[in-house]
């Protein structure tokens, strides 16, 4: 089957003719500004509004503008966080993809490193900010949110991946096993909430939170535990700032849990590069070493 890479323009004309049809916000021959160049969505400055893009092919996929802007309009009140604008579900545009049009929030996204100094301001901050988004609750149970998440878990491993994974499997199996049998209500989480997804005005000072397409109705341990495993320094230890209980023994499942499901997003890369959907060969080495970790990190579903 002959590769293919489907039509995106990012050209600043392409730019301001797609976004002119959907958001009557932006001048003529718009400053446009590459913001992003990771793996999942096209982020673009577009003079003073964010252009967010769907890729052809990514670590996140399918990826629903619609989707994104439900979850922001969702916490919009509760924490900082982008407003939508507009969403142009539709590729047929001048860009070739769907977008969503969100506002700027203030301050900037630092590295771990930068920070040197008071720390525990960030981490206070970040706290309270998820304390704020665990406020708000689900229309279903812990236990039925795990159980939803892991089917579709399973059901995106079964399309993603080239190749059977019996340790990824295994997992799954064990995961189901050992759900917490939880009735309290599911909140909503953001599911990437980690230090490069937060905005700072000044130490300590949250501008807003950022990349919200992964979030759902679920145990807010999960986003607990994301800390401990992605973002460094900065994560929630104890209830002094987040406000929350924290359960240690669902704290040490949801780790599981989490580290499941950020496999998905490496069978995915792999996916969409042998599909031809993207020419990116970074996506094809994150595939390669998302199968190489399997191995010798799910060894507790043994």
């Amino acid at each position: 089957m002959a590769r293919y890479a489907p039509r995106v323009d990012l050209s600043p004309a392409a730019v301001e003719r797609a976004v002119a049809e959907v958001f009557d916000g932006v001048d003529a021959q718009p400053r446009v500004e590459r913001l992003s160049r990771g793996f999942s969505w096209v982020t673009l400055g577009v003079d003073e509004v964010i252009v967010r893009v769907a890729p052809t092919g990514g670590t996140l996929e399918p990826y629903d503008p619609e989707a994104e802007a439900a979850n922001l309009r969702r916490v919009e009140g509760v924490v900082p966080a982008p407003q939508v604008l507009a969403v142009q579900p539709d590729p047929d545009n001048p860009i070739g993809r769907p977008f969503g049009v969100h506002s700027r929030v203030p301050g900037r996204v630092l590295r771990l490193d930068d920070v040197t100094e008071h720390r525990l301001d960030y981490i206070a901050a970040a706290g309270q900010a998820l304390g704020r988004l665990h406020s708000l609750s689900a229309p279903v149970t812990v236990a039925e949110a795990y159980d939803a998440e892991l089917d579709r878990t399973e059901a995106v491993y079964r399309r993603a991946a080239p190749d059977r994974h019996p340790e990824f499997e295994a997992a799954l199996l064990w995961l189901r096993a050992n759900r917490p049998d939880c009735d309290e209500p599911a909140v909503w989480c953001h599911g990437d909430f980690r230090f490069a997804n937060l905005s700072w005005t000044g130490p300590g000072e949250l501008g807003g939170v950022l990349d919200w397409e992964r979030a759902w109705a679920g145990d807010p341990m999960c986003d607990v535990a994301f800390t401990h495993r992605f973002s460094g320094w900065c994560t929630i230890e104890d209830s002094a700032d987040y406000g929350h209980p924290i359960d240690q023994e669902r704290l040490a499942y949801a780790s599981r849990f989490e580290r499941i499901r950020s496999f998905t997003a490496s069978m995915r890369a792999i996916r969409a590069w042998l599909d031809g959907r993207s020419h990116d060969p970074r996506l094809l080495t994150i595939g390669r070493r998302g199968e190489q970790a399997m191995k010798t990190e799910l060894n507790w579903a043994r």
